[in-house]
């Protein structure tokens, strides 16, 4: 039995080309029984809902293209709706919209240029690439990917890579000695979809990860003793590994053929201080290339010699000036060694608002110095410096060593203390340092403080020892700034200097050295 007040409707499908998709339409809101017919006495056996009219038809939602994207979130199977921007019937089949009008309304997607890029070595990432195309300009959302493997570039025994859905594949050892294939099937979410699938051309042989090498491997710098090279190289991993820890070591030879060729002794770095040993030597660098990952150690690359080392042409001026303006405290002199209770470190700027001296420079030039000092409940704290072996022969007579000294407290009423415990040392060696004699040594006295500004000097000439303490008190307009060595004769050929800080601190920290301009000058 049906509703007594019923209505007609019938929808004509209409036929063009190819064929149209039937439409299943809307039941009516309110069911009494197991059909309804509208405008019909006895529905067909076989429907819910039967709806019959020779002069009028159905009207189903209209919404916007943006509207019915959204839609999709929550759509369900077998949902139809009128997109009034596309003049279409869309029908949701679970997982997208398909339109119910012609086929030939839209055309499925395709894909071309399908190619690999990357290198094909265990551990590197390889890459697809294709272009993708759409008629009706419907986004590229819906492609799918894998990557096959097989024996030869005619793909024999070729197999799909499990897991490799993505546009990118990190090669495993799996894949060594195959060849490799990319295919994309290219899809929307929106109008016909999916295109053919198109594979690129089989890329390989995959090979073993691969050793990371060292290229352009050169060295500059002027080949002077006393003049400093720099080792210089390019970093390669064909896999891109990072570089961890290379190695560098640096030889010296008789000629440009590598006659007599010894490693030199602590060259481990990217810089080499021309020695006296090297005089009228060839040199040569090399580089170890290690990686952080893969394959670490590659073989060993060296530059090109050069040489012969001279002595230099200069014969008066600066032989030295350790201004630590490089940011370390190992420029021209070598931090030998520092005790575990020392406190130090290059510095810059300016000494804080309370300190005494307060908003002093903590540098005598440029932009910074070093500062040492000890740390709570030290005892004998110091750090010691090492100047190279100077052959002197080569400059004037009577050079002179200079160093800028100040002194600060961190509140009014500290600083350095007695010349025993907290002290300056310089001392001279004829033998390249295997006996010191001459010495000058500078101390501190009664919380004595000092900024680079004071102008008084301590000063010995060489052969003779030499010590004071500095005045007590704070802010020394005349304290000891500029510790100097006159006299310094051009016949020692194994010259060389050593420079100990000492703080002996007690107490919380409450006072500082800081040195800088340290020169060796032959006028």
């Amino acid at each position: 039995m049906t509703i007594s007040s019923i209505f007609t409707f019938n929808f004509n499908k209409k036929i063009m080309k190819r064929k149209l998709f039937p439409l299943a339409f809307i039941i009516y809101p309110i069911l009494f029984f197991s059909q309804v017919g509208i405008n019909t006495q006895t529905p067909h056996p076989s429907s819910v809902l039967d709806i019959q009219s020779d002069t009028k038809g159905l009207v189903v939602p209209r919404l916007t293209t943006a509207a019915i994207n959204t839609l999709a979130a929550t759509a369900s199977e077998g949902l139809i709706v009128f997109d009034k921007e596309k003049k279409s019937f869309f029908g949701w089949d679970g997982s997208k919209w398909q339109n119910l009008g012609y086929e030939e309304i839209n055309t499925v997607p395709s894909a071309t240029n399908a190619t690999i890029s990357g290198n094909y070595t265990i551990g590197s990432v390889l890459t697809g690439n294709y272009t993708f195309s759409d008629a009706e300009s419907n986004p590229d959302n819906a492609t799918t990917f894998i990557w096959r493997s097989a024996d030869d570039v005619s793909g024999t025994n070729a197999v799909d890579i499990l897991s490799a859905t993505s546009q990118v594949l990190t090669l495993t050892v799996s894949e060594q000695n195959k060849y490799i294939q990319f295919c994309v099937t290219p899809g929307s979410s929106v109008g016909a979809s999916p295109g053919l699938q198109k594979c690129s051309s089989w890329g390989g042989i995959v090979g073993a990860n691969q050793a990371p090498t060292a290229s352009a491997v050169s060295i500059t710098g002027t080949s002077i003793q006393g003049q400093t090279l720099t080792g210089n190289y390019t970093y390669n991993d064909a896999e891109g590994n990072t570089q961890g820890t290379s190695t560098f070591r640096w030889t010296r030879s008789d000629d440009a053929s590598g006659t007599n060729e010894a490693t030199i002794a602590g060259a481990t770095g990217l810089n080499y201080l021309l020695a006296a040993a090297d005089v009228n030597k060839y040199i040569k660098f090399y580089v170890t290339p290690i990686a952080a990952s893969g394959t670490l150690l590659g073989t060993e690359t060296g530059s090109s010699y050069i040489g012969p080392v001279t002595l230099p042409s200069l014969i008066s001026g600066d032989v030295f000036n350790e201004g630590f303006e490089s940011g370390a405290a190992n420029g021209y002199f070598t931090l030998a060694t520092t005790s575990a209770n020392a406190n130090t470190g290059v510095v810059s700027g300016n000494s804080a608002a309370g300190w005494s001296p307060s908003n002093s420079p903590k540098f005598a030039s440029g932009t910074r110095g070093y500062q040492f000092g000890g740390t709570s409940g030290a005892t004998g704290a110091n750090v010691v410096f090492l100047s190279p072996v100077i052959d002197a022969t080569q400059y004037t007579n009577n050079m002179t060593f200079s160093m800028r000294v100040a002194a600060f407290g961190t509140s009014s009423g500290q600083g350095l203390d007695s010349g025993t415990n907290d002290n300056i040392l310089v001392e001279v060696s004829s033998d390249g340092g295997s006996t010191y004699t001459t010495t000058l040594q500078q101390g501190g006295n009664s919380n004595a403080n000092w900024a680079f500004s004071a102008t008084g000097n301590a000063t010995t000439t060489y052969g003779t020892n030499f010590s004071q303490n500095s005045g007590s008190g704070n802010n020394l307009a005349t304290g000891p700034s500029t510790l100097s060595i006159t006299g310094i004769p051009n016949t020692i050929s194994q010259l060389r200097f050593r420079i100990t800080v000492k703080h002996n601190q007690t107490a919380a920290q409450d006072e500082y050295w800081v040195i800088d301009d340290i020169k060796l000058v032959a006028p």
